[in-house]
This record gives structure tokens, C-alpha cells and sequence, in this order.
């Protein structure tokens, strides 16, 4: 998405909102959506174009899926998620659900890193540019 969002704006940036780990008793129906774990990752953000607030993300990651390469999402801070996953070399999508909260469009994505899952979770803000009326998101 941030690629995508490039061509709208002339820089994104990611404004980290909470980035640390949670229990699962924290969780609510996200945690049918991965493996039971005790602790997760949870990583909120604001991607934003020209400063302006496009979209907010959250991923929440299973302690068991931080080993190996994968403890450095621990350590993103203002990178975009999306730049470190589709630069890795075994990214697969289990699923993607889309829906809405409100007026706004939202989408949820299972991934995997190299067979470690993670939970993406989107929120496209009413400036972002998906809801131009040429877009091309």
C-alpha cells in the first residue's frame, strides 16, 4: 500500500502510535485468527501522505513468529510494514477480508513470513486517497 500511496503525495511517512507486546486476554476475535500464543506484538500506525493521515494499521504478531530474521519487526519504528514484507523472500497471503467500519473501508490480511503468521488490519481514513473519484488503489 505505501507504494501505491507514493504516487499521491509527495513523501509517506509512518507516525508509530503503540508498538509493544499484549496478552491474548487483550484480544478479542483476532486471536481466532492466529495461533495460540500467549504474548503478540502489537504494532498500531499512522501511514500518512504530505502529513495528512491516510490510513491506520495495525499488526499484531504471535511471540512464537519473532525468531530468526523475523525479531527485526520488533525494531520497524517509522518503517512502513508493507516495505519489509514484500522485500522478504517468503511472503504468502492465507487470506484477506474486506469490510467497512462506518463510512470507512477496512481490510484484514493473514500473512505469513516465512511460514510465520501475522495479522495485518487496515483502515483507510477519510482523506486517503482511495476514495478520490479516479482511483487507482
Amino acid at each position: 500500500m505505501t507504494a501505491r500511496f507514493e504516487r499521491y503525495c509527495d513523501k509517506v511517512t509512518i507516525v508509530p502510535r503503540r508498538e509493544g507486546f499484549i496478552t491474548v486476554q487483550s484480544l478479542g476475535e483476532e486471536a481466532m485468527q492466529l495461533p495460540n500464543c500467549e504474548r503478540f506484538w502489537l504494532r498500531e500506525v499512522l501511514l500518512c501522505g504530505d502529513n495528512v493521515p491516510w490510513l491506520f494499521g495495525r499488526t499484531l504478531i504471535p511471540e512464537t513468529s519473532l525468531t530468526g530474521e523475523e525479531v527485526s519487526l520488533l525494531t520497524l519504528g517509522t518503517v512502513p510494514l508493507g516495505r519489509y514484507l514484500f522485500n522478504a523472500a517468503e511472503l504468502t497471503r492465507d487470506f484477506i477480508q474486506v469490510g467497512s467500519q462506518g463510512e470507512l473501508w477496512a481490510r484484514r490480511s493473514r500473512l505469513r513470513l516465512s511460514g510465520k503468521p501475522l495479522l495485518l488490519t487496515e483502515l483507510f481514513l477519510s482523506e486517503s486517497p482511495l476514495y478520490g473519484v479516479n482511483n487507482e488503489l
